[in-house]
């Protein structure tokens, strides 16, 4: 039997993916990173790329969207890894991963600038409130 080890691929939103891998290769700051059961523990920053991944004889694929990843010793498993990510796609078809990934970062880049507009608008409105308040009574 060969050894596997736990992925689990979580995003704000939902379970990515959560299942026992035979290995893993991944893109770090450093360089490429092969994990297998029994690695030792490491945390790092991974950028926008792609996971490869062998379930079983299959090859499989994971986009991320930038997050980090953490690998640890597991008693169930020799190795548990946990990648947290703002998006991820997963699936065996790379290209399908990768177009579906962009989807996902172009409209999380959409919701985040329409977040930052409506930050700055209630931000002036709460300074204009302030400027024109009168404090000259509190106190008194």
């Amino acid at each position: 039997m060969t050894a596997t080890m736990a992925l689990r691929v979580l995003t704000p939103d939902k379970f990515v993916l959560d299942t026992s891998i035979n290995a893993m290769r991944v893109l770090l700051p450093d360089g490429w990173w092969g994990i297998m059961p029994g690695h030792a523990p490491m945390i790092s920053y991974i950028g926008d790329g792609i996971v490869h991944y062998n379930l079983g004889d299959s090859k499989r694929f994971i986009a991320l969207y930038q997050g980090t990843i953490e690998v640890k010793p597991d008693p169930k498993e020799r190795t548990k890894v946990l990648i947290l990510t703002s998006a991820a796609e997963e699936g065996d078809d790379l290209e399908k991963v990768q177009s579906n990934l962009k989807e996902q970062a172009a409209r999380l880049a959409k919701l985040a600038k329409e977040a930052n507009l409506e930050f700055n608008q209630i931000r002036l409105s709460l300074e204009k409130a302030l400027q024109e308040a009168d404090i000259s009574d509190i106190g008194a």
